[in-house]
């Protein structure tokens, strides 16, 4: 018999999860017969709470749990292995054929907006959710406590504590669609083997397949390191820009997952080297490469009208031994100008961070800063002191705010679906206007819901790539948060202001900017 299930991400409030098995009760009349918790590991409190809950809702649902290999979804790999985590428990309940229904409000907003990336390619899933408290803003009133801070209530006022009362708690159904071809991606991508000849192949991203690969396939990889030699990097700057360039940008990033390096790597016939083609879709360039110590070099870069074999030329040497590694491909960039687009909601330092990152990370060339937000007066404050700062470190651009009035926060399905809407327009347009200009879309901005919905607004209008930033120093972070509210920043001069939310006050080795592919819809 088919069973509702809800997984659930966990970090330093287990109420929001006990709230939300009670609220899908109360006001979906939606009864949850198993409750599937995900947190990371090595966290006392962490493991504290998961407790706490189990003792909770132990004789209202099964309750069963995931834990992370890590401490923290702070980067990257750990981005993947939570994803992977997380597809592979909706796969079991598919198989099963029960009703999943995810909630993106524990644990850190990273792994809220990723929770978005893997629901769309299973029809078990039945409903995306967030939580909200209503009275978040009143010390004496919120509901949402801390770990540390239940354990100042006495037992039974604990217990009271876990199931605030339903009406003081806002559900909020995130909207989203199921990928037309889901199924069908999903199984394509956890294919092991596949051959990029034959005439079924899909035709998509090199990147966005490696990434998805990585998740959907059940054997866990570590990412490996792409580096170029000094002709390949010679001969991709040579190309000049464009689509071609482009591609293989696309391409390079995907060689750093072991899988799609391995089924796309083709043996040359009769060559006594140690390099091998990588096969990019249908398309003519060939990157060759060889592997040491773990890592990737690409050598040389074959192009249109060549033959793979003309790269060898008949050379009987080892190719490792005159190509060495030159550049890693996180420094290499096919700079194109660019407008960066944020939905923000009450910490502007989002808005600079990721400016910052895009800026020296890929080189991005950013014309122009659009920022998003709902009708709220601390926003706008916060948008008028990021004009200020920009001025202020000497940017010739400016800081373009666009305003949604028809609501102040995403706290109900219409606010989502309207944000959505509004979201989609907002970037459709700009794209209209800006042709020729690449768009760089955060998804660190505003609440864990709009994040999930900036996901979604991306595919609608065909963006390949949103981005993700995050501080991988759990104290500095801490540090961050309490330096960068706008109270804080108000304390300070404008050249002081600008340097903290440009980073420069800052050890920018602890932030990470990570790349999430968007799988289209159409």
């Amino acid at each position: 018999m088919a069973k509702n299930v809800l997984i659930a991400t966990l970090g330093e409030s287990p109420i929001v999860v006990t709230s939300m098995v009670h609220a899908l009760k109360r006001k979906n009349n939606l009864t949850i017969n198993q409750l599937h918790v995900i947190h990371p590991r090595g966290e006392r409190l962490i493991d504290i709470g998961y407790d706490l809950i189990k003792e909770h809702l132990q004789e209202k649902c099964i309750i069963t749990q995931s834990v992370l290999p890590f401490s923290d979804v702070n980067s990257l790999e750990t981005s993947i292995e939570f994803l992977r985590v997380l597809s592979d428990s909706i796969q079991t309940h598919d198989e099963a054929r029960d009703h999943v229904y995810l909630s993106l409000a524990g644990g850190r907003k990273n792994m809220s907006a990723l929770m978005a990336v893997t629901c769309q390619f299973y029809e078990c899933v039945r409903g995306l959710y967030h939580i909200l408290d209503k009275y978040e803003d009143d010390p004496d009133n919120q509901n949402f406590h801390s770990i540390e801070a239940l354990f100042d209530f006495e037992e039974d006022i604990r217990g009271e504590k876990l199931s605030p009362p339903v009406d003081s708690l806002i559900l909020v159904e995130i909207p989203y669609k199921q990928l037309p071809s889901g199924v069908t991606l999903r199984q394509y991508f956890s294919e092991v083997q596949f051959d990029p000849d034959d005439p079924s192949f899909i035709e998509i991203d090199d990147e966005l397949e490696g990434f998805y690969r990585e998740i959907l396939q059940q054997e866990k990889t570590d990412l490996l390191e792409v580096y170029l030699s000094k002709v390949a990097y010679e001969q991709f700057k040579a190309i000049g820009g464009g689509s071609t360039q482009k591609q293989l940008m696309n391409c390079f990033r995907s060689m750093q997952y072991s899988q799609l390096l391995e089924s796309r790597g083709k043996s040359l016939r009769n060559a006594k080297t140690d390099c091998t083609p990588f096969k990019m879709g249908r398309t003519a360039e060939r990157p060759f490469y060889y592997r040491t110590n773990g890592d990737v070099v690409v050598c040389e870069i074959a192009l249109k009208n060549t033959t793979y074999e003309a790269v060898t030329n008949g050379k009987k040497e080892i190719w490792s031994k005159k190509h060495d590694k030159f550049l890693h491909v996180n420094e290499l960039n096919n700079t194109e100008n660019s407008i960066l687009i944020v939905p923000l909601g009450k910490t502007p330092m989002v808005v600079t961070q990721t400016f910052a990152l895009l800026s020296t990370r890929e080189e991005a060339n950013i014309e122009k800063v659009i920022v998003i937000h709902p009708k709220i007066a601390e926003i706008r404050n916060g948008v008028r002191l990021l004009q200020t700062a920009f001025k202020q470190k000497g940017f010739d651009r400016t800081i373009t705010p666009i305003q949604i009035d028809d609501i102040q926060d995403v706290a109900s399905k219409n606010d989502c679906d309207v944000y959505l809407e509004k979201l989609t327009n907002i970037i459709k347009d700009v794209q209209t206007g800006n042709p020729n200009i690449s768009i760089h879309l955060s998804l660190s901005g505003g609440r864990k819901g709009m994040a999930a919905l900036t996901l979604f607004a991306a595919q609608q209008a065909n963006i390949d790539t949103v981005y993700h930033t995050l501080i991988t120093d759990a104290d500095l972070e801490e540090k961050i948060e309490k330096e960068t509210t706008l109270a804080e920043l108000r304390r300070l001069k404008r050249i002081q202001q600008a340097q903290r939310l440009f980073l420069d006050d800052y050890d920018q080795s602890k932030f990470e900017l990570i790349r999430v592919p968007v799988v289209p819809i159409s």
